[in-house]
């Protein structure tokens, strides 16, 4: 019987994806919970200091692998043990939240899939939207190295494309209306990162953007069902299950440290495209046909 100790900062539905796809993973190299493999979920709720003190109790436990999904989740697991294998999840930038130095062979107890997101196609796609896009609002949490990362490749991936993005910080969920205010006639569309502090408030930023009449969109598909009008991005069942292969390669004995880090994007490279017509017209935009067509899901 192997032990896995699998956690995330907050539930929201990419992550719940993700932590979906790892036990696919698990499943598909022959880990099955309740038969050969035990599994120990916990979810901070959003609170780091709860997050942390699961970190502890992990250690305590002393699992095969812990298994962190999210930047902030994978940070904490890695201030408390040097010895027991951690497999990161839906990490934007593992190098800049000093997790790993490189991502071929990252040496060390850490690995991991990288989800950072595919930063020029969305533009792209968001330009085809709204062909008069200019200013594209970006509101993040200044504290958190994933939204730090995200905003530096928007601004190289904005200015290749004439497109400005217009910062503004909400260090808790409790300043996100203040934040999206802030945009309010300031830029032509908002845009919401893979920013835990940020996705746990979207249905407050597309409620702003609805009655502003300011287009949202967001970084990772499972918001469109929440109200952002598009997104393109991975298949987030489908990077949690890379992450839960790469669990099932160190339970067999691999070390951590010999495994490359993964990027997603260079793995995952067929992206969907989610549309909420919906909110598009609650806002005054009309989705293109063209763009309509290039769906993989639409809601209604």
């Amino acid at each position: 019987m192997k032990k896995v100790a699998i956690s995330t900062i907050v539930e929201v539905s990419a992550l719940v994806d993700v932590k979906n796809g790892i036990i696919k993973g698990l499943e598909d190299a022959g880990f099955v919970a309740g038969k050969n493999l035990e599994i120990d979920y916990q979810n901070a709720n959003g609170n780091m200091a709860t997050q942390q003190q699961i970190a502890k109790k992990f250690v305590g436990g002393a699992p095969d692998v812990i298994i962190a999904i999210t930047t902030p989740t994978a940070q904490a697991m890695a201030a408390v043990t040097k010895e027991i294998p951690i497999v990161f999840a839906a990490v934007t930038d593992p190098i800049k939240a000093k997790l790993v130095s490189q991502f071929i062979k990252p040496g060390a107890n850490i690995t991991g899939a990288s989800d950072a997101a595919p930063y020029g196609p969305q533009l792209d796609l968001f330009k085809e939207i709204m062909p008069g896009l200019k200013k594209l609002g970006f509101i993040y949490n200044p504290g958190l190295d994933n939204s730090l990362s995200a905003l530096a490749r928007m601004k190289e991936e904005g200015a290749a494309r004439g497109i400005e993005i217009v910062e503004s910080v909400s260090p808790t969920t409790n300043e996100v209306i203040v934040a999206t205010r802030k945009l309010v006639g300031k830029v032509d569309a908002i845009y919401m990162p893979n920013d835990t502090t940020v996705v746990s408030a979207m249905e407050t930023i597309v409620k702003i953007g609805r009655e502003s009449k300011v287009p949202v969109v967001n970084g990772e598909t499972g918001g469109v069902e929440r109200g952002s009008i598009a997104s393109l991005g991975f298949d987030y069942f489908e990077g949690g299950r890379l992450a839960g292969e790469m669990a099932a390669r160190i339970l067999k004995g691999t070390k951590p440290g010999d495994i490359n880090v993964v990027a997603m994007s260079k793995v995952l490279t067929k992206f969907n495209v989610h549309l909420n017509k919906k909110t598009a017209d609650a806002t005054g935009l009309a989705i293109p046909a063209s763009v309509m067509a290039k769906a993989s899901k639409v809601y209604e």
